[in-house]
């Protein structure tokens, strides 16, 4: 399950699953009270990741193995605030990590390792983990969309 919207989400910003779900964020989690009937979750440690879970009433553990995407520098910060060839560059190239973070290729490995690891069950997590899990490789990191408050099942 996707954790639900942030107020940076809307705006756009690098790193809005760190802050707290904004009005709209809540009323959507809350909508999905009892859905997964109480089993038991991993939730990533972002704060809107974990007020999903609670949001929802699932009874979840924090593992920090599930956590975002580190963007560095760009956190906070809009696309149009980042250079054009740097974003051009994190877009094409799944190794590029000049923002100071991690590559797309070594985030999408860590989460696949997160989830062999995890075995079968569910996991709340941020946007950029959702599609780490559903791309199947780094180099189509980018081709997947997923919204906010939303449950998907893998089926490996």
């Amino acid at each position: 399950m996707v954790a639900a919207r942030t107020a940076p989400n809307r705006a756009v910003r690098f790193g809005g699953e760190y802050d707290p779900l904004d009005g709209r964020g809540r009323r959507d989690a809350a909508a999905l009270e009892g859905m997964l009937d109480g089993a038991p979750a991993i939730a990533g440690p972002e704060r809107s990741v974990v007020q999903t879970a609670e949001a929802i009433g699932v009874a979840h553990a924090v593992d920090p193995r599930w956590r975002s995407l580190d963007i560095g520098v760009w956190r906070g910060m809009q696309p149009q605030d980042v250079p054009v060839a740097d974003l051009a560059a994190w877009f094409t190239d799944p190794t590029w990590a000049g923002h100071g973070g991690e590559s797309i290729a070594a985030f999408v490995a860590r989460i696949a390792e997160a989830a062999a690891s995890a075995g079968t069950g569910i996991a709340i997590v941020a946007k950029p983990v959702a599609q780490a899990l559903l791309c199947g490789g780094a180099s189509c990191f980018f081709t997947i969309d997923v919204r906010p408050a939303t449950l998907y099942e893998i089926v490996r």
